[in-house]
Parts: C-alpha cells; sequence; structure tokens
C-alpha cells in the first residue's frame, strides 16, 4: 500500500488501529489529537484548508466514513514532522496505558 502514513511505521500503526477501535476509545484519542494539532498549528484546521481535503461521494477508504476521523487523517496528511512526532508519542502512551 501507498498511504502518506506508511513511511511512519509506529504512527501508521497506531493511525491503522483507529479502524477496529470501539467509538468510547476512539472518542478521547481523537479530541487529544485535534487538541495537539490546535496546539501547533492551528491554520491546519482553518475553515478554507478543509477545502483542500478529497471527499469521495464513494467514501472507499475506512476512515472517511467518520467525519472526525476523515478530518484527522487529513489534517495529520498536511502536518510536519514535528507535530507527527507529537500525535506519534501521545498515540502511543495512550493506547498503551491499559496494557
Amino acid at each position: 500500500m501507498n498511504r502518506w502514513y506508511d513511511k511512519y511505521e509506529v504512527l501508521g500503526k497506531r493511525l491503522d488501529a483507529f479502524n477496529e477501535m470501539d467509538q468510547k476509545v476512539m472518542d478521547p484519542l481523537l479530541k487529544g489529537v485535534m487538541d495537539l494539532v490546535k496546539e501547533h498549528d492551528p491554520s491546519l484546521l482553518c475553515y478554507e484548508k478543509t477545502f483542500d481535503f478529497p471527499l469521495s461521494l464513494y467514501r472507499r477508504r475506512w476512515y472517511d466514513k467518520d467525519p472526525y476521523l476523515w478530518l484527522m487523517f487529513n489534517t495529520l496528511k498536511e502536518a510536519d514532522i514535528v507535530l507527527l512526532k507529537s500525535v506519534e508519542e501521545y498515540l502511543v502512551q495512550e493506547m498503551d496505558k491499559d496494557k
């Protein structure tokens, strides 16, 4: 596969985990990621920026079916490496909490 996040092994595995995640577990993680985005680069979430994000009428990708996942994936696709590392660290910490 050739997805933008495949070149980030740890982050990619954490993002793929959202596909099978229970909504109660997913919601706080999504909020946490988007809070990191707001802190690091709020311009990624400006109204005009979302027009650059692809929206397929057929919603073929699994994350296209959920508007919050769609926003997170498309926002992170535009993020710089510093933000991506912060998100990766956050997801590792939060997802491994109960292990």
